[in-house]
């Protein structure tokens, strides 16, 4: 898949400063929402190069920066290698069998490291050039935005993350142990999916995620079911019991037909 054919995954349009609206205003967000833009040619102009590992540029883009990330500014190898920077004939074992994981660390076993980088997702080399981080609300509008990344507690995690399943019902896709790099960049772009990820050490340290914390990547196809969701946030909890729960079946609930 290129990015053209990635872009055309949307189908619906959307209203971005009504999506914002939501996410800051009715949900609440306690961190500033990252609109994140794959490229395949120069950075959107305005957007500066930071030294960096990959991971972090939703931190400075929280901070009101506009920033990528490319082979050329980094500071990250495995970064580097799960954006398809780095190919793999230059990364080597090192980074590719998850060698650096067993190196610095004790508690990585040779073979669990080498798994886990297989299993981990990887952009193709030369799929995009460049990653850039913006905050939402200063996203241009001629800038696409590809993914929307969020750092939020898990109970607003688990009401974005389901966006898409409660629309088209699609469940997301959840992640615990590859690098954030794969899980939030990578991950979306092959399984074509909202993600969340509790990311690993370093990940959540470059970002200053709290322990009740965790990562939400949604691509761009799923951005509109997260208004549709809550302009239609709803429900009658009397009546979700009575529906549900057999000792509710006296004040006129109904039991489960008979096979």
């Amino acid at each position: 898949m290129n990015l053209t054919e990635w872009r055309s995954l949307t189908q619906k349009p959307l209203d971005r400063s009504r999506l914002l609206d939501i996410l800051v205003n009715k949900i609440k967000l306690r961190r500033p929402p990252v609109a994140v833009t794959y490229c395949d040619g120069a950075p959107p102009p305005g957007y500066e190069p930071a030294r960096v590992p990959v991971c972090s540029i939703l931190y400075h883009a929280e901070r009101g920066r506009k920033v990528y990330v490319d082979a050329q500014h980094h500071d990250c190898y495995v970064g580097q290698y799960h954006l398809g920077f780095l190919p793999g004939d230059e990364a080597g074992s090192l980074i590719c069998d998850g060698e650096y994981l067993t190196m610095a660390q004790g508690f990585f076993t040779p073979v669990a490291a080498r798994r886990n980088k297989h299993q981990s997702h990887t952009l193709p080399v030369g799929t995009i050039t460049a990653i850039a981080a913006a905050p939402l609300a200063e996203l241009p509008a001629d800038v696409p935005l590809d993914l929307l990344c969020l750092i939020t507690d898990v109970q607003r995690a688990m009401q974005i993350a389901g966006a898409a399943s409660v629309r088209e019902g699609t469940m997301p896709h959840g992640e615990l142990g590859p690098s954030s790099c794969s899980s939030l960049f990578a991950a979306p772009w092959h399984t074509q999916n909202t993600v969340f990820a509790l990311g690993e050490g370093g990940g959540r340290g470059f970002n200053q995620v709290a322990s009740s914390e965790m990562f939400v990547a949604l691509p761009a196809h799923h951005l509109p079911y997260v208004i549709e969701m809550f302009e239609n946030f709803w429900f009658k909890p009397d009546e979700m019991r009575r529906l549900m729960f057999p000792s509710h079946a006296a004040q006129g609930g109904h039991p489960p037909a008979a096979m």
